[in-house]
Parts: structure tokens; sequence; C-alpha cells
């Protein structure tokens, strides 16, 4: 939850909470400017978290004024990578209707129809909620759209291999470099990896004086 209170006293963009809390996990972002007193029942946004567990990763901003939810959320989209026309809808409400940004590897896959509304467990009277089941409802049929996304998503790309700095050992899982054959305990650099610097010049040169 990013609320905009917390931008203004932290004197912080958007885009600059928003980058600690992404992760390349799948995950919903959506940008409102609803307000709540009681973020574990917000709907859809609280179920779907618990839902997905450790397959979706949740990220809702709050209660951001429109002014800077359409400026501020402008630029942390453009960020992202989203095109004008989906950065449009994701920050501007048609109706009832709430839209997110389905992302992966922190680049959008996806926009997901979604809605905002707390809801109690029982009414001022201690019965039910009514609307419990015309939420489940609503619910149900998000974590179906979002489902449908993530299962056609082909697999993530493996992560790019790190390269070695000069004189960084490569350790196969026996112990031993790859490149020149010394053991893990070594205390040499690696001949393999490290950089030619060419010629040592002398310290001292001889100057001839006519």
């Amino acid at each position: 939850m990013i609320p905009w209170f917390a931008a203004r006293r932290a004197r912080k963009t958007l885009w600059q909470l928003l980058q600690p809390a992404l992760t390349d996990k799948p995950t919903l972002l959506a940008i409102v400017a609803d307000k709540y007193t009681n973020e574990d029942r917000l709907r859809p946004f609280a179920p779907l978290a618990e839902r997905f567990a450790g397959r979706l990763h949740v990220v809702l901003a709050a209660e951001w004024e429109q002014a800077d939810r359409e400026r501020e959320g402008e630029a942390a989209l453009r960020e992202l990578g989203l095109v004008p026309e989906a950065r449009r809808r994701a920050l501007r409400d048609e109706g009832p209707v709430r839209v997110a940004v389905l992302l992966r590897q922190k680049r959008p896959v996806g926009l997901i129809d979604v809605f905002f509304e707390e809801r109690a467990y029982t009414t001022l009277d201690g019965r039910p909620d009514p609307r419990g089941e015309e939420m489940r409802a609503r619910e149900d049929e998000v974590a179906r759209r979002i489902d449908e996304v993530l299962v056609r998503l082909p697999p993530p790309a493996p992560p790019a291999p790190r390269v070695l700095q000069p004189g960084e050992h490569d350790f196969s899982p026996a112990g031993l470099c790859r490149f020149c054959g010394e053991g893990s305990a070594t205390l040499l650099a690696c001949s393999g990896t490290r950089r030619d610097e060419g010629p040592r010049r002398d310290r001292f040169q001889l100057i001839e004086v006519d």
C-alpha cells in the first residue's frame, strides 16, 4: 500500500516509492484516488493477494489526489513502458471500474479491470454483509482474468550471466575455477580473468641531455 499522504510526508515521488516495491515476480499495480479506512478489507486487492499467495505481488497506490495521480502516475507508468492510451485508462476512471496494470519482470503485460470497495465482515447490527456474495463473484472474475494472462505468458527469460571482475574466479560446484583450475581456498587472482595491463614501465627513465 502506498498512500498519497505517505508520499507527501516522505517528500518522494510515486515512482521513487514504487521502485523498491516492484520485483521481477508478476505484480498487479493500481493507482487510485479512492479513500479507505482499513487496507485489509479493500476489495479486490487484499483477497487477490491472499488468493495468489507467492504467485502475485499486489501494489496499490491509494488516496492519490487526482491531479497528483495523473501527473505522478503518468511519469511512473511511462517509466514502466506503458503506452499513452494504457496510461490514460489506468489513471482516469470510467464509472465504478478501476484499471490495474499486470507486470512481469517490471514490464507491463496487460491491463485488468478491477474495482475498489471496502467491505466490512458484518453490518452495524451484526448481520453478514449482504454484498459479500456479489463481491466474491467479482473477485473470482478478476482472478480468472489474471490467471488467463499469466498462463499465456512464456517462461521468463533467464537472468543474464554476471560478468566476472578482473582476477575473479569462476568456481564450479566441485570448488575448482573453470579458468585457471585453482581451488576455492586460493588467495591468488585468477589468471584467466585478470586484465592484461600490458608491459610495465620503469618508474625512472634515462634522459639524455645533449
